[in-house]
């Protein structure tokens, strides 16, 4: 996820953690929840927006037995109906709150609220936690974690603001990227560390090329060489100059190891034995690329995804990984490739039912692939394709 926004003030501190207990406010949240089924099979399911002024939309997603949870934020139409002004969604006051889709039933569930009054910037970001905890960043304001069973949220904000993607990190705790800089790092962002209770370990600065300004956004770490792995948008300080996106490796100490300009890295994950996944665009190609447990950056095995991949109007926006061994990658324009071990590949292409709408975390759950899509608050489901795809 990437948007032009610099130099963000600090979210202001007040001592510590920001703790609220909501036992009765999941009673009084109203689901408007309804789907339909289109002309190809696919199940949309869309809950009505919380905010009678703003179009709420489902952005990234994780899973944890069963239950998919997935951010909610107006960014996208705030920002398109304010001449694309990318700092339009604190124009409004709005709930906060963190979708929640029952993967068996195929049903909305009613969401978590974790905001408070005066809150303007919906979620990003989740990460559902081994430890039962959904954790989730706003990026305009602060990140925090959610009980799933009672409610209760805290806020987080000594992390600061500008906080964009999640993964597991070292010692059960967290790695964000920062889009951007919340202290003045010349415009610069970084990968933050915390623990599983939000205690800031360390902030990560990234050095930019010269010309450019670096903005992180995906974050992995690889748990048996302590590699810390960023996507960026170099973003160039002179406007005729390309745009990169080159990928950094560094070590668990925020050394930079390696940086990887080609070919272009979308998105990276790992398993929790090490097993890398990166989903890689060189030319018309969209890969994947499979390294083993210890194997580094510079291994792996490469699975043919797309040969027709179109850069101009597609991104590979996540890779999911399911207990069973299956790896999801999600495209925007709704086609998932559900790859079955070691190399078998099933495409599928959800509907693309808005001209604005960009499908972000895609999840297997039996012969059924479920997806959040950011056009309305709506998660689409359709079959697996029984048959691989033929090259």
């Amino acid at each position: 996820m990437f948007v032009r926004v610099f130099r963000l003030q600090p979210y202001p501190k007040n001592g510590g953690t920001l703790e609220i207990s909501i036992a009765l406010t999941l009673m009084l949240v109203v689901s408007c929840a309804h789907s339909e089924r289109d002309e190809q099979g696919s199940r949309i399911h869309t809950d009505d927006s919380p905010s009678s002024v703003e179009r709420y939309c489902s952005w990234y997603g994780d899973a944890r037995d069963a239950v998919l949870y997935f951010g909610t934020s107006a960014f996208w139409s705030a920002m398109r109906s304010h001449g694309n002004d990318p700092m339009a969604d604190l124009l409004e006051e709005g709930p906060v709150a963190i979708g929640r889709f029952d993967l068996r039933r195929e049903r909305m569930l009613e969401p978590l609220e974790v905001g408070t009054a005066g809150n303007r910037s919906g979620v990003w970001d989740v990460l559902a936690h081994p430890n039962g905890r959904i954790y989730f960043t706003t990026f305009y304001e602060s990140a925090g974690y959610v009980d799933a069973q009672s409610g209760q949220f805290v806020r987080l904000p000594d992390l600061g603001i500008g906080l964009n993607e999640l993964a597991l990190g070292p010692d059960g705790g967290l790695l964000a990227s920062r889009y951007g800089s919340a202290f003045g790092n010349n415009g610069d962002g970084s990968i933050v560390s915390f623990d599983a209770d939000g205690t800031l370990l360390a902030d990560f600065p990234l050095r930019a090329p010269d010309g450019y300004r670096v903005a992180p956004k995906t974050v992995a770490f690889d748990p048996v060489r302590g590699d810390i792995w960023a996507t960026t948008d170099l973003l160039p300080i002179d406007p005729t100059d390309p745009q990169r996106h080159d990928t950094y490796v560094l070590s668990e100490r925020g050394e930079e190891l390696l940086r990887i300009s080609e070919p272009e890295i979308q998105f990276v994950a790992f398993a929790a034995d090490g097993t890398g996944y990166r989903a890689e665009v060189e030319g018309r190609h969209l890969w994947l690329r499979v390294s083993e447990p210890g194997e580094g950056a510079k291994g792996g095995r490469r699975i043919l995804l797309d040969g027709a991949f179109s850069t101009a109007l597609d991104f590979a926006q996540d890779i999911e990984l399911s207990e069973d061994g299956r790896v999801i990658v999600s495209r925007w324009s709704g086609w998932v490739h559900i790859v079955d071990p070691p190399s078998e590949v099933r495409s599928t292409r959800l509907p693309r039912l808005a001209d604005d709408g960009l499908y972000y975390s895609a999840f297997a759950q039996g012969d059924r692939i479920c997806a959040t899509y950011c056009s309305n608050i709506s998660v689409v489901c359709r079959d697996i394709p029984t048959a691989p795809d033929s090259r």
